[in-house]
């Protein structure tokens, strides 16, 4: 059983790594195109703008759940830190169940955001917006995902030293 959940974990990561690389990189994409814009002789893009939020909100959707996984997400480093080894446990611990209790409470809110929207039209793309406000699905359902993996002992130790503690 184990084994399967750790298949689970591995393809639900793949996803969010992709997902969180891909919006990434059209965020890049359209900043490129929007400096390039500036450029006297080079036309400017009207959707640009639009596109660079959409990409943002993708990428907190793709990457929170990683950031719950590892451990980043919801972590003082100057309270857990000196603890001894059991009572960072607890606490870490402690925070997985008060990130899934608030994933769990907005998730009900969530979806009837998304189902509000449904025929709602981006401005200047004049495409479907359903996609975009998904992303309000992906976020709750995220940190609640990798929060049960988390508090099921699949969690991930975090940077080893990125300089707050040391």
């Amino acid at each position: 059983m184990r084994a399967l959940i750790g298949a689970v974990l591995l393809a639900v990561r793949t996803v969010c790594r992709i997902g969180t690389l891909a919006a990434f990189a059209v965020l890049v994409g359209v900043v490129v195109i929007q400096v390039l814009g500036r450029v006297p002789g080079v036309p400017t893009v009207p959707w640009t703008e639009e596109v660079a939020r959409f990409a943002l909100v993708y990428l907190v959707g793709f990457s929170c759940g990683l950031a719950v996984l590892r451990g980043e997400m919801v972590n003082v480093d100057l309270f857990v830190a000196p603890l001894p080894p059991r009572g960072r446990r607890v606490a870490e611990r402690l925070s997985d169940l008060v990130v899934l209790g608030f994933a769990l409470a907005i998730l009900p809110g969530a979806w009837d955001y998304v189902a509000f929207s449904a025929g709602e039209r981006a401005r200047s793309l004049d495409v479907p917006m359903l996609p975009v406000y998904a992303v309000m699905l992906l976020i709750p359902g995220a940190l609640a995902f990798f929060s049960v993996m988390r508090l099921l002992g699949f969690g991930q130790q975090g940077s080893p030293a990125h300089g707050e503690t040391v």
